[in-house]
């Protein structure tokens, strides 16, 4: 499959030909089109990282560049959630409001929600800024999952084990995964501790997703493909090749579109990926006061 690029109100944004083809709400958005500023600029929507100077971005311009981004998929901050990632493959429900979080730096301290149609939460977003943003969809019975994996998460299997946790709460029909904008295997290199924790992966499966090795400083590195890894997970979660969707953009190629944690050298803000549940609303809500 394939992505498509948009842009409303300077915000640019992908959304997966896959996800798009059954209607399902989604974005996973660039860092432009916010209220944020220095190093924020300016989509930012975390109120943790910090800048140069150790300075956090404002709750009132996280909230704004929420709704922002939300108003895209017609949706408003106190029907959604997000999370404090914790680089774990712990995958919950969704029961706090972004609208409380956001307001009180409170979040669930996880990296996967998940909720299903006729919830009261029913759009669910995760941050990254390298990280790969994982969406899943249930499109018969209407599940929808929202993932971050770093390479811990990413190697702990969340991915597949957020599969299982939709399928035991109900989530019976054919499952899609659109995974989002990360740091490539061209940018990210890793040592042989992360290489090693992927030792369940055939070594043909392992070779795809650590396509370069080489010797550095006296040991051994790796270059890194975190979404290929992901894929493999999906696939033995029970995902043919046909349900996954990758975006080929690498973040640390291109910290021009989109935040990158090592093209920043650890300062810079986060960007949203979203997803909802039912089907895309006609008109998007007004993205200004």
């Amino acid at each position: 499959m394939s992505f498509c690029r948009h842009e409303r109100k300077g915000i640019v944004y992908y959304t997966s030909s896959l996800l798009d083809s059954f209607g399902i709400p989604h974005l996973f958005a660039a860092r432009g089109g916010g209220v944020s500023g220095g190093a924020f600029s300016s989509l930012n929507i975390s109120q943790n990282r910090r800048d140069a100077d150790g300075k956090t971005d404002t709750p009132e311009n996280v909230a704004e560049n929420y709704r922002r981004a939300l108003a895209i998929l017609n949706r408003t901050p106190d029907r959604a959630a997000a999370m404090t990632q914790i680089h774990s493959d712990f995958v919950m429900r969704a029961e706090r409001s972004l609208g409380e979080s956001v307001s009180e730096n409170r979040f669930p301290e996880c990296d996967g929600l998940w909720t299903k149609r006729g919830e009261e939460i029913d759009t669910l977003c995760v941050k990254t800024a390298d990280c790969v943003p994982i969406l899943l969809y249930d499109t018969e019975y209407h599940f929808a999952a929202a993932l971050h994996a770093g390479w811990r998460g990413t190697v702990g299997g969340i991915a597949e084990k957020a599969v299982s946790v939709l399928r035991r709460n109900g989530a019976r029909g054919r499952i899609l995964a659109a995974v989002g904008p990360r740091i490539g295997a061209c940018c990210y290199e890793v040592n042989r501790t992360v290489y090693d924790a992927c030792a369940a992966l055939s070594e043909a499966e392992r070779a795809v997703c650590f396509p370069k090795r080489y010797e550095k400083d006296g040991e051994t590195k790796y270059r890194a493909d975190l979404g290929e890894l992901n894929r493999f997970f999906l696939r033995r979660a029970g995902l043919c090749d046909g349900d996954i969707d990758i975006l080929p953009l690498c973040t640390g190629c291109r910290p021009d579109e989109f935040f990158s944690h090592r093209a920043s050298h650890g300062h810079s803000g986060t960007q949203i990926s979203a997803i909802g549940c039912g089907r895309v609303c006609s008109e998007p809500l007004s993205l200004s006061d």
